[in-house]
């Protein structure tokens, strides 16, 4: 996945999260579905910033000088 399309899917859930916490806060949504969708997206967010973007690799260990 494109490093911008990993912003913009983060933003997107990012902007989701605090919605449904100031809806929920103010009456406006269920607090249990506010709760709901807010952890959903929080959850989906860990999974996704640990995503490495196309083309980047996984950092490998770089040797240690011998003393």
């Amino acid at each position: 996945m494109s490093k911008s399309t990993l912003n913009t899917f983060t933003t997107v859930l990012g902007l989701a999260a605090g919605a449904a916490n100031f809806l929920g806060s103010i009456g406006v949504i269920n607090h249990v579905a506010a709760g709901t969708i807010n952890s959903f997206a929080i959850a989906m967010l860990g999974y996704l910033v640990q995503q490495p973007s196309a083309g980047e690799q996984s950092p490998t260990p770089q040797p240690q000088p011998q003393k």
